[in-house]
C-alpha cells in the first residue's frame, strides 16, 4: 500500500464517520445515504454536511475520496507523534508509560514495553499541561 493517495481536508469527526462507515456500510449504501437531497442523514452527518455544502466539482473530488478510501487507494495521514520530554539535554528525562499505564522518566527509546511516542490527544488525555513538553519526533526515529 505504498501508492496510496493521503486524504487532505478531512476533519477529525468526518474521518471518523468514514472510517467507520467502511467497517460498517458497503459503498453504495454510503454513497447514496450522503447524496440523498430529499432527507438530512443523521448518522453520518458530518460527511453529509461537508458534501452538501460542497460545490458540484468539490462534490465530485469528495466522492472520490470516499471511493478510493473504501477501495484502500487512499488513507488518512498518520497523527503527528511526540515524546514529553521534561528537562532539554537531559536524556533520562522523557515520559515512559507501560501497558498497565504506569509512567516514569526514563530514555526515549522505551525499552520492553514502554511506550515514549505519543499523539497530541494521547498527551492531552493524560495531562493537558504536558503538552508545552511536547516535542515531534522526527520521521527517522
Amino acid at each position: 500500500m505504498d501508492d496510496v493517495r493521503i486524504l487532505k481536508g478531512w476533519t477529525k469527526e468526518e474521518r471518523k464517520e468514514l472510517e467507520e462507515a467502511k467497517d460498517t456500510e458497503n459503498l453504495g449504501d454510503f454513497l447514496h445515504a450522503i447524496t440523498e437531497y430529499r432527507y438530512k442523514v443523521t448518522h453520518y452527518q458530518y460527511v453529509w454536511d461537508k458534501y452538501d455544502a460542497a460545490k458540484t466539482q468539490d462534490q465530485f473530488s469528495i466522492i472520490q475520496d470516499i471511493v478510493d478510501f473504501y477501495t484502500d487507494k487512499a488513507k488518512f495521514p498518520e497523527p503527528k507523534k511526540y515524546y514529553v520530554h521534561f528537562i532539554k539535554g537531559d536524556e533520562y528525562s522523557y515520559l515512559n508509560i507501560n501497558s498497565e499505564g504506569g509512567a516514569e522518566l526514563g530514555t526515549k527509546f522505551g525499552f520492553g514495553h514502554w511506550k515514549t511516542k505519543f499523539t497530541r490527544d494521547e498527551v492531552v488525555a493524560i495531562d493537558p499541561r504536558l503538552v508545552v513538553f511536547m516535542e515531534e519526533v522526527k520521521d527517522d526515529e
